[in-house]
Parts: structure tokens; sequence; C-alpha cells
């Protein structure tokens, strides 16, 4: 006993930094699915010491712990996030992110039958969710946060529904005085149980009819949610594969450009969506939705940088260099940006053919200029899609090659036109 008193001790000291911990995983969690228009509650906690207090001295029966270190090693859920999805029908999303976004060490699904001697036999499944256990990636952190990535997270994707019907599970069954209860109260909570089931097939019915409702529909997209239905469903459907997992990205921004500019509804997307690469997992589909729009309309490059601004003044947890205006007076980003803009208008088609390789041999553009302007759009992807915004002097660089290709190419155009009328 004396181990776990020190052990507890030792825990209530660090709380503070578990409650970071599991705070700061909340905020990446919550952050990427409202981008990607997945819709969940997230929430996070430190274990709470009477809780932990109970599972140490349960598990040391079993384990003989030998030391304090030995004690945080068993117990993995000292900081916990908890995502409840209001579609169980999202979960392959869900699962697709964390998978992507995290470090996992270890992936359990339930349910599980209660293992205790005389147990009820449910006639539900019980609870239904899977829990993760993993780490935070070190680059998704800020320099002060790295060493988070170090410690480990117990992570439950379950329904709504299905969470809230485990809290009073667990709170009734586990932390009962006797450690039992009756089967007068097993039964009840089976067939509160068996209602939750019913209600997550109603919440599946619920979604399935609203993504319908939207496929069919001319009407514009209510919001970024409803856009995200539209797309996951529409690749998934062009894909012909019922394994493959879509690459969305970020609709939140997308839907208030598609607003912006008239094109937000299924109409004016399904012939952009035709010329975009749906199985690419280089470029997130809403970067190549983005990126058509522009090359076709580079005045729309305005009505963008809006978009960019307004989801900025309302998300919590955008970085600072995600929201910065690219058409400002700045002398380093916004005469980039313009300077690109106006490489673009001159070009045309011409720029996004040259840059995907597929140019013809007699372009004007040799291999090098063709390098240097793929490098280019590195950064002009960094400012449009980005976290950080390049480094001011290889803004100014690359603007000043922009106006010397411009210079060039128009010159070249001038003598072309001269040859023309002299013969």
């Amino acid at each position: 006993m004396a181990l776990i008193s020190e052990f507890i001790d030792d825990y209530k000291s660090k709380m503070g930094h578990y409650e970071h911990l599991a705070q700061t995983c909340a905020c990446q969690c919550e952050s990427a699915l409202k981008r990607q228009g997945l819709r969940a509650l997230v929430t996070s906690r430190a274990k709470k010491l009477d809780s932990l207090a109970s599972k140490v001295e349960t598990r040391a029966k079993e384990k003989a712990y030998k030391s304090v270190e030995e004690i945080y090693e068993d117990i993995v859920d000292l900081a916990g996030v908890r995502i409840a999805l209001y579609f169980p029908g999202d979960r392959e999303e869900v699962d697709h992110f964390i998978r992507s976004h995290f470090n996992v060490d270890h992936v359990k699904d339930f349910p599980e039958a209660l293992q205790h001697p005389g147990a009820y036999q449910k006639r539900f499944l019980g609870y239904v969710g899977r829990h993760y256990r993993l780490r935070m990636k070190p680059e998704t952190l800020s320099p002060e946060d790295q060493h988070l990535a170090n410690y480990v997270i117990e992570l439950q994707v379950g329904s709504v529904l299905m969470h809230a019907w485990a809290e009073v599970e667990h709170d009734l069954v586990y932390k009962s005085t006797e450690g039992f209860l009756s089967q007068d109260e097993y039964a009840i909570l089976d067939e509160l149980n068996g209602l939750m089931h019913a209600g997550e097939i109603a919440l599946e019915r619920l979604q399935t009819a609203a993504k319908r409702r939207i496929n069919t529909e001319r009407q514009p997209f209510s919001n970024h949610y409803e856009l995200s239905s539209y797309l996951y469903d529409y690749t998934r459907k062009a894909s012909h594969r019922n394994d493959y997992e879509p690459f969305i990205g970020r609709t939140d921004v997308l839907f208030h450009f598609l607003k912006d500019i008239g094109l937000n509804s299924v109409p004016s997307l399904k012939p952009i969506l035709q010329s975009c690469n749906l199985e690419s997992k280089e470029l997130p589909l809403a970067q190549q939705i983005v990126d058509y729009i522009l090359r076709k309309n580079p005045d729309y490059y305005g009505a963008y940088n809006d978009a960019r601004i307004a989801v900025g003044r309302s998300d919590p947890y955008g970085a600072p260099g995600e929201y910065v205006p690219f058409l400002s007076d700045d002398a380093s980003l916004g005469s980039f940006m313009r300077q690109w803009i106006a490489s673009e208008k001159l070009l045309g088609d011409t720029l996004n053919t040259v840059l995907n390789g597929s140019a013809h041999q007699d372009s004007v553009l040799d291999k090098e200029t063709v390098d240097k302007l793929q490098a280019i759009r590195k950064l002009r992807n960094e400012i449009l899609y980005g976290t950080n915004l390049p480094s001011e002097s290889d803004m100014m660089v690359a603007r000043e090659f922009l106006q010397e290709m411009m210079e060039f190419l128009r010159h070249k155009n001038d003598g072309a036109k001269l040859q023309e009328r002299e013969a």
C-alpha cells in the first residue's frame, strides 16, 4: 500500500501535465475533424484520483508492482480523449485520420463480455467502440510541447449515444460498492443498451437520408459538413472500391470559397470533379478543386483570400500563418502573390501543363526554368494551404525570377508578332 500511496502522490503532482497532454491531443482531433467536415464531440481528461487509486489497487493484486515506474508503465489511460460521433457511419473516416495523424501503438475493439462468474447474459452487444493507445507526432507539436510526444494517450471513439450509455454503466457496474449489481439492474442496463443500438441505427438512417438529399438536390450546400458528405460519397462511388478511403482535406475554407463565387452546389461541382485526380494521395481533393478554379480564373484569388480570413476569425486552433492576408501590401508576401497571379494570367493553362511535366519539346521554357517554377509553386502552395509562411528572402527571390520570366516571354511574344507582320 505504501508504494501505491507513493504513486498516487506522485501522480497528483503531475495531474496538470496529463491534463495538458490530453487537452493538446483533443484540440488536434477537434480541429482536424471540424476542418474535414466530420461532426463529433471531443472531450479530454486526466484520470481522476479516486478512479486511479481503485484501479491500481485492483491491478496490484495481479501485477505485484515493485516501483512507481512500473505502475506508470502499466496504467495507460492517465491521459484520455474521447471522440463521440454524431453519426456512427463516420467511423472509417475518423479511423483514417487517427492512424495518419498519430503514432498508434495499439487498437482494441469492443464489445467484450463480462468475465465474472454468474454474469448476466446480455441480449445486446453492450458497449461498442474502438480504443487507441497512441502518441502525438513531434512535428504536430510546438517547440515547448515536444516532450508530449513521449507520453501515451488513450483515445476512445464511439457514437454519442454509446458513450452516454457507457458512462452510466461504468459508474454503476465498475464503481458499485459490492462490485456486482442485481440481475434486475443488469437487465435494465441491457434494455437501455438495446435502445442505444436502435438509436445508432436511426442515426445511420438519418445520415443516409441526408446524403441522399444532398446528392440529388440542386440547392446550395448549407454548410461544409454537407459539402464534405457529398465529396466523400462522390469519391467513393467513382473509385468502385468499398475499401477506398478518400483524401478530402479541408472543406471549411473550401465551402466559404465556393459560396462566395457561386459554385456551392452539386451541379456546379460535378464538372470540376471530373477534372480532378480522385485517387491522389498527394493532393487532397479540396486543394485540387481550389487549384482548378484559380487556374481557370486567377481573379478568384481575392475570394479565396477572403475565405481563408473568414474561417480564421472563428477557428481557435489555426496557426497564425494560415490566415495571413496574402494580397496585403506586404513587401514580400503580397508582391510575390501578385506576381504569381500575373504569371498565371499571362500563361493560362500552359503554366499548369509545364509544371505537371507534360509540356511540348518546343516549349519556350527550358528545364532549368521549369524546375524553378515547380519550386516556386511549392511556395505558393505553402501560402495558400500550409500552416507556415515561406521566408521573406525565398519569396523575394521567387518574385524577381517571375518578373524576369514574364519580361522574357513578353519580349519573345512581341518578336513573334513582328515577324508575322513582316511576313
